[in-house]
Formats: structure tokens, C-alpha cells, sequence
């Protein structure tokens, strides 16, 4: 998702403070395969009636109970291949006992039928025109408060809504479009499938009257607008290039791994919610001069990193957001130029220099408890600024190439900081724990100070550079500029060293002298000539 800063509203606490947790009592033995959820949604009505259908594949022998998070609705039946199933709810689960102590492999479906109205999660309410308007928002854990599940990132499944709501709404979902039905007393059925497995902070509905507008098509993948009508001329601009950045992160990752993408005007406490192939953006945004662009971006490279490429553990955000943060760049320094891609990382860069000031914390932080608190500048900014300097280490093509092969081989599944860095190892054809080490699970960023001194009777130059941070010493390779006039040269330092000191022949006396002209580091630096 992208942060709301200044551009966008942001967002706030809706119901206390999410937890993080390893602890699920059916995550290790069961995998959720697929759900089905009907839901019966009224005119008036601020409840919901629903039934979800899980199919679970038991991945060890036993135990003979399943929890699913569920915290607040109010549960009518359970049932297990179709036989009623006692169950008890404690500490936001329900707690369902099985008729037996399935073998590895062996599948059965849970049946849950609840009612209620949602705290979290789904929203029913009015939308800025006053119009009434239904929209799920589940990142990080919160789809719990309105369909049962194994709320985790690491438990992937497909997903189908069928769902019966008045006949004026459009109703727009994860995957294809499968059928609507008209059905008595003016109520219509919407089915939608998705049949890749996505996280359930990704499983989304959204229910309007909405300008639908089919947009174009890349490689038989449908492009969409869901607008409300009175917004469509301003979203038609501020959705901007979407096409082509469709057709750019395909181009350059790999195929787009869904049936269909619609980017969605709704509610949402974030400025953009990734939902998988269902992109929600907040209502509030969009006014017609194009800022909402660069959101678009990020959003849609999300259906590759977070979406497809899910991270395992929630402490991993950066391989989501920080993925998303870096791609969202790339595409308009293929698309606007180098300056404008150099502006943008700068500006991440002093996002994240300013935060860590305050909070001098790692990437990798477990012991950040409170899930809202991941959407930190260094998931967002300084993971993006991770994945450039990667770039810088390994060069272009094996970059990029590791990338795509990262895509490949973790598509539809989950993905961790090892399991990135092994690709790219790959790639690179050397070690790279010591990067992955000093920049992900290490806080900070490298402060040099670097002083040069001509000696006019030997024609030479001497380059001493310092690390003056407290903390972690960073290696890293450093380019070094001399501006000679007419013509400049270029050296790269392997800095690694707290101090190190390099001496050249040049042709005269620099000009002046430059670390990392091109801005391939994550540092503050200062060059000052001795006198």
C-alpha cells in the first residue's frame, strides 16, 4: 500500500492496534486452499449475513481442532464436510473440533454461517458524494472481522465471492468476472473467482454505482476504472500512464500473474490498498492534475512484490513495500528520464534520514509488535534504497535478471530476506550476506567525510575518506569524481574501512571532487579540499 504523507489523507487507527503473532494453532497443520464467501448484503442494512467455506489440506497428522481468527461476528453454525461441528470461540478465534485426525495431504472443507455488523475490515457507509458504498480494507490482519481465516501472509489461497447485494451497485472483486444474476425483490448475485493464491489481506470486495471504463488491454490482461461518476474526467487524468505501467513491469519482471486488473475508487484508509488484481484508492485523491500517478505505480508494482511474491513473515515488509517503493521510481526513470528518477530516490532518501533520526531502528525489527508500525520509512524508503544499491553492486543486467528469476521462482508464493538474497547471490556469482547483513538487518547509513590534497610537485592527488557513524561500518563500492575542466575521471573506492586513503596522477589540479556522483548510495557526505 502507499503511505498517505502529505499527498494523500493517510491513515488512522480504526480499532486498536493490530498484533503480531507466530502462534497460530492451525497454521502449522493445516493450509488453507480455497475459500468461498457469500455474503447478503442490504439497501439499509449496516450487517452483513455470511457464510465462508474453507478447504484446508492437513499438512501433518492431526491435531483434531482448527482455529480460524474471528473475533466479533456472531457465529450461527459450523460445519465440517457438510456435518455439523461443535466449536468454542477464545482469544478472537473460533475454535472448531474436526471428526477426526485428518492424514498429511488429506482435504476437508469448514463451513462457518455468521451475521453482524463489522468493526473492521469491511466498511458500510457513505462515500463522499453521500452515496452509500461497501468496501473491504484488510491490511495487515484485519479481514478476520468479516470472513473467517487463517490470517496470515504466509497462508495463500484462491478465493470466490458470491455475493447478493441491491441491484444499482457495481460489484468489483479479486479475479474474473464469473457471473451476475439478477434475482427477486430488485437484488442481484455478483460471482467473482480468483484462481491464484493471493494473502487474505488481499481478499476484497468493493460495492458502488460506478463509470466501469475498459481502459485497453496488454497481453490480453484487461485494463479498468471503477469511478464514481462524478469523479470519472478527473480519474481518467489521475490514473494517468496505468497502461503502460502495465506493460512496462511486464516487460521488464515477468507475466502479470492475474486475469484482470481494475484500479478502484473507494474507501480506504490508505492512499492505495494493492488488493490483488483489484487496486483500491482513496476517494479523497483524486482531482484531476496527475498526482495520483505515482501511486498508481507503486500499487501496480505491488501485484508482482506483496501480491504474487508475498513476504513469509510480517518483518519482512521491506521485500512489499520496499519492492513496490523502488519499482514505483523505476518506471518513470524508464519512462520521464534519469533526472526525474534521481529526484524521487533523493526525496525517499531524506524521508528516511529524518525518520531514522528519531528512530534509529533496523529494516528487519521484530520487535516492533504493533503491525501499523512496519509502514515505516524503513520498509518504504530505505528498502527501496536497498534494492538500488543492490543494483549498483551487481550492475544492470544481473540485477535485473536476478530479479526476474526472484519473480519466477517465488511467484504465487512467499519469499524472506534469505530467500532474496540467495537468488541474487545466484546472479552475482559472489556472496552477498555482508550486504544483505549491514543494510537490512543492521540500522544506519554510512556518514563520509572525505578530504583531498593536490601535490603539484609529484602531479598527484590524495583522497582520504572517513566513516563517521557511530554504529555499523559499512562496505560498500564508492565512486569517486575529479573534475579536471575539460574532462573528468572516474575511480570506485571499495570502501570498507573506517578510514581509507587512495592517491592518483592526474593531468592537473581538480576542479573539485565528488563521492558517488550518481547517487547509487544511501549516505550523507561531505568533500572538502585541505588548505
Amino acid at each position: 500500500m502507499k503511505r498517505g504523507i502529505s499527498l494523500l489523507l493517510g491513515f488512522c487507527l480504526l480499532v486498536s492496534p493490530a498484533l503480531y503473532g507466530d502462534e497460530y494453532t492451525g497454521l502449522a497443520a493445516f493450509d488453507a486452499i480455497h475459500y468461498e464467501i457469500i455474503l447478503e448484503l442490504k439497501e439499509t442494512a449496516d450487517s452483513l449475513k455470511g457464510k465462508t467455506r474453507i478447504l484446508f489440506e492437513s499438512r501433518e497428522q492431526g491435531p483434531k481442532r482448527l482455529a480460524l481468527d474471528f473475533p466479533d461476528l456472531t457465529v450461527d453454525r459450523v460445519g465440517v464436510d457438510g456435518a455439523e461441528a461443535a466449536f468454542d470461540r477464545s482469544e478472537g478465534r473460533v475454535n472448531i473440533s474436526l471428526r477426526e485426525a485428518y492424514k498429511p495431504g488429506e482435504r476437508f472443507w469448514v463451513e462457518v454461517e455468521y451475521q453482524g455488523q463489522p468493526i473492521d475490515g469491511l466498511f458500510i457507509k457513505k462515500n463522499k458524494f453521500g452515496n452509500r458504498t461497501v468496501f473491504a480494507d484488510n491490511w495487515p490482519d484485519r479481514a478476520r472481522h468479516w470472513f473467517p481465516c487463517i490470517d496470515h501472509p504466509s497462508d495463500k489461497a484462491t478465493v470466490e465471492f458470491f455475493v447478493t447485494a441491491p441491484a444499482k451497485y457495481d460489484l468489483v472483486a479479486n479475479g474474473a468476472l464469473i457471473e451476475t444474476t439478477n434475482r427477486p425483490e430488485g437484488a442481484k448475485l455478483t460471482h467473482w473467482r480468483e484462481s491464484v493464491p493471493i494473502p487474505t489481506y488481499c481478499m476484497v470486495i468493493g460495492a458502488a454505482e460506478f463509470s466501469i471504463i475498459n481502459v485497453g488491454k496488454w497481453n490480453d490482461i484487461q485494463l479498468s476504472y471503477y469511478v464514481y461518476p462524478k469523479d470519472r474526467e478527473r480519474a481518467l487524468k489521475d490514473f494517468g500512464r496505468a497502461l503502460q505501467m502495465l506493460e512496462f513491469y511486464t516487460s521488464l519482471i515477468g507475466p502479470y500473474p492475474y486475469e484482470k486488473l481494475a484500479l478502484v475508487q473507494s474507501s480506504t484508509r490508505f492512499g492505495g490498498m494493492e488488493n490483488s488484481s483489484s487496486i483500491f484508492f482513496d476517494e479523497q485523491a483524486f482531482n484531476g492534475t496527475g498526482r495520483l500517478e505515482g501511486v498508481v505505480a507503486h500499487e501496480i508494482a505491488h501485484q508482482w512484490f506483496g501480491d504474487s511474491v508475498t513476504e513469509s513473515d510480517w518483518h519482512d515488509l521491506w521485500l512489499s513495500e520496499g519492492f513496490a517503493s523502488y519499482f514505483e521510481n523505476v518506471f518513470f526513470e524508464r519512462a520521464d528520464g534519469r533526472d526525474r528518477f534521481v529526484a524521487m530516490m533523493l526525496a525517499d532518501r531524506d524521508r528516511y534520514l529524518k525518520a531514522y533520526g528519531a528512530d534509529p531502528k533496523p529494516i528487519y525489527d521484530p520487535s516492533i509488535k504493533d503491525l501499523f508500525q512496519l509502514l515505516n520509512r524503513n520498509n518504504y524508503e530505505k528498502g527501496g534504497w536497498v534494492l538500488h544499491m543492490l543494483r549498483r553492486v551487481m550492475g544492470d543486467e544481473k540485477f535485473f535478471a536476478g530479479i526476474r528469476d526472484y519473480y519466477r521462482t517465488h511467484r504465487d508464493g512467499n519469499s524472506s530476506t534469505d530467500e532474496l538474497r540467495k537468488v541474487m547471490e545466484f546472479h552475482a556469482g559472489r556472496p552477498l550476506d555482508w550486504f544483505f547483513r549491514q543494510w537490512v538487518f543492521e540500522p544506519g547509513y554510512p556518514v563520509y567525510d572525505a578530504t583531498w590534497r593536490w601535490d603539484e610537485s609529484s602531479r598527484q592527488v590524495t583522497l582520504k575518506i572517513r566513516q563517521r557513524q557511530d554504529r555499523t561500518l559499512f562496505r560498500m563500492p564508492l565512486d569517486v569524481e575529479f573534475d579536471l575542466g575539460k574532462t573528468r575521471r572516474r575511480e570506485v573506492v571499495e570502501m570498507k574501512d573506517r578510514e581509507q586513503t587512495i592517491t592518483l596522477k592526474l593531468e592537473g589540479k581538480p576542479l573539485a571532487v565528488a563521492l558517488d556522483p550518481d547517487e547509487w548510495v544511501l549516505k550523507v557526505a561531505t568533500v572538502a579540499e585541505e588548505k
